[in-house]
């Protein structure tokens, strides 16, 4: 395993020692290349503004790597958005964390002071945005923060450091997606990858301060936006089943249980009611639509296998039974046998009347 530590500042010097371990060039102060031995990639900084820097990482390793962020005495926060679409393993102050993937945690916040480990996955592509923060920028904000004691860790000398983990909102994901796409090549890149930092922190202000000035089912326009979202996709994808609720509220942006409160309070009913709902709603349309033979096409093209489990609930939500709904398709083969059956019967007839007549 390659191990390599380093250091965080706002200004680019915290880079040098990371190049040399990596025996790999610092180009113009902001960009390191992964060296072919450990995989491909790289790790890109820029400053935005005072007080104000960031770190992109897009990186595949090839061989199992870890990097130590030392802690140190610079006053900073560390913003760390994950959005690879795996599992990575990242230690905050001696306690290990699942990042990454819509169902895990993908965002943490975490104090200077406090040691982190980060193990991107192998052979798995690795994207993640560090904003780093003067502490000054955050003090209001702090002291105005109600947080719960999970967010904070006591050291020996009684010392409070932060540290913040939860998941990223939806618009901030789009955001951080985008610079996928975008190549570091590109002579926009550094620009683009400023905006997208400050846009992803102005999300994350708002979104604490909605939340903390406003009752917990209220629905900010993001939140609103995130959940309509995730109801188009259940309803674009009624012939599968049902996603699980961990990966709708990670598809959102927040946890579980703040999903589930919020989706009932915008659509006043549950995810999983609400599908279902909307899959009888669709079961019925094919059931009319006399494109089937039987009714067991219907209910397989649905993703259910028992009738019998169907029939319960299409009675429960519609309050009516599947064979009367039931609409079947004429069998040609079927319906030119019986054609021929009644020209025969037809002829036979005749000849007997003619018979009778002589």
């Amino acid at each position: 395993m390659k191990k390599v530590t380093h250091y965080y500042s706002l200004t680019p010097e915290w880079q040098n020692d990371l190049a040399a371990q990596f025996n790999t060039p610092l180009i113009d102060n902001r960009l390191i290349n992964i060296p072919k031995d450990i995989g491909k990639g790289f790790c890109y900084f820029t400053q935005i503004m005072t007080g104000i820097s960031a770190v992109y990482i897009d990186l595949t390793a090839t061989e199992p790597l870890k990097i130590t962020r030392l802690k140190s005495n610079n006053q900073l926060y560390i913003f760390h958005f994950d959005l690879s679409e795996h599992i990575n393993l990242i230690k905050i102050n001696n306690i290990d964390y699942q990042i990454g993937s819509f169902n895990q945690l993908d965002l943490a916040i975490i104090d200077n002071e406090l040691e982190s480990t980060f193990k991107p996955a192998v052979n798995e592509r690795t994207v993640a945005l560090r904003i780093l923060l003067d502490k000054n920028l955050l003090r209001d904000f702090i002291q105005k923060l109600s947080v719960k004691e999970d967010q904070f860790e006591k050291e020996k000398n009684s010392k409070k450091a932060m540290y913040h983990y939860g998941n990223i909102d939806s618009n901030s994901i789009l955001l951080i997606q985008s610079l996928k796409n975008k190549s570091i090549d590109e002579i926009t890149f550094d620009s683009f990858l400023k905006g997208v930092c400050l846009k992803v922190l102005g999300n994350f202000f708002n979104k604490f301060h909605e939340s903390s000035s406003k009752e917990s089912s209220h629905i900010i326009e993001i939140e609103s936006k995130a959940i309509e979202r995730t109801k188009d996709y259940l309803i674009n994808n009624l012939h599968g089943s049902f996603p699980s609720i961990v990966f709708l509220a990670g598809m959102a942006g927040m946890s579980s249980t703040k999903y589930k409160t919020l989706f009932k309070a915008k659509y006043n009913d549950t995810p999983k009611n609400l599908f279902i709902k909307e899959k009888i709603l669709l079961a019925q349309k094919l059931l009319k639509s006399g494109k089937y033979e039987t009714i067991t096409q219907v209910i397989y093209e649905l993703n259910y296998n028992k009738l019998s489990f169907f029939s319960v609930k299409y009675r429960q939500y519609l309050n009516s039974s599947i064979s009367n709904d039931f609409v079947k398709t004429p069998n040609s083969k079927k319906s030119h046998l019986e054609t021929n059956e009644n020209e025969i019967k037809l002829k036979s007839e005749k000849k007997i009347r003619r018979k009778t007549k002589s």
